[in-house]
């Protein structure tokens, strides 16, 4: 894998090149993806210059599915690994020290597993939005037209 990753034109896992994450589909059913995301929060509001309100590190995943076939937001789990409050001058940027190398990778892989916790609290609901977004068979469509048609 080269570093770093160039995400503004993502679409496919720098992975393992599988096509979907970086696609960012407004419609559902769509691929499943797992993501790391940074936002820094500022807000413009009559001045020349941004005022920062602070930053995130988080880590999501969404199913792809959703509860409703007219709902326009998945099924999905996401949570805060770290925050940085707005009342320092290099609030945009966000830096986690740590002693080792070890420690950082102990770090992530605890960040990732909380977030596989919380995906697996979810998992139940997506096995059935996923159920209820699959067509019926063949079959049982042309009787369910047939009958629709005999009892108007």
């Amino acid at each position: 894998m080269r570093f770093p990753i160039n995400v503004s034109r993502q679409k496919r896992c720098p992975v393992c090149k599988k096509p979907g994450p970086g696609t960012k589909s407004p419609v559902t059913p769509r691929p499943e993806v797992a993501s790391l995301s940074f936002n820094v929060m500022a807000q413009v509001h009559g001045r020349s210059y941004p005022v920062f309100l602070g930053s995130h590190l988080m880590l999501g995943w969404d199913s792809g599915v959703c509860k409703h076939p007219q709902s326009r937001s998945s099924l999905g789990a996401s949570f805060f690994v770290a925050k940085k409050d707005g009342e320092t001058p290099d609030v945009g940027q966000m830096e986690i020290q740590f002693c080792s190398v070890g420690c950082m990778r102990q770090f992530l892989m605890n960040a990732v597993d909380e977030l596989e916790r919380r995906i697996e609290k979810v998992t139940p609901e997506v096995a059935v939005a996923k159920e209820a977004a699959e067509p019926p068979p063949a079959s049982e469509a042309v009787k369910r037209s047939r009958r629709s048609r005999k009892n108007p």
